[in-house]
């Protein structure tokens, strides 16, 4: 799909663009934590929620987001009441099944 916009497109910026966009996207399966965390514009915005770090993306989406270190996941809310719930999803299952356990 990359190569029949490059080649659909004169502008090379665009194309170049285009590139780089799909590396990044490829790269973001294998972020762990601390790639997380360089993504948060100023982490001293963020909170910490259950042992989640949590910040909103002010600069570009407006969306909520979390990274839950025991997965290596990032979830994503457009309000910070519907991510809280579900960390508290999360967070209660494990209990559960450590309990059960």
């Amino acid at each position: 799909m990359t190569s029949n916009i490059c080649y659909q497109q004169i502008n090379t910026d665009t194309c170049t663009t285009v590139a780089w966009l799909d590396l990044v996207a490829s790269a973001v399966d294998k972020f762990d934590g601390d790639d997380w965390l360089g993504l948060c514009g100023d982490i001293d915005e963020g909170e910490i929620y259950r042992d989640w770090f949590i910040w909103q993306d002010v600069d570009f989406s407006q969306e909520w987001e979390a990274y839950d270190i025991v997965t290596n996941k990032r979830f994503v809310a457009t309000d910070l009441s519907i991510l809280k719930a579900k960390i508290d999803e999360i967070e209660d299952a494990r209990g559960q099944n450590h309990i059960i356990n």
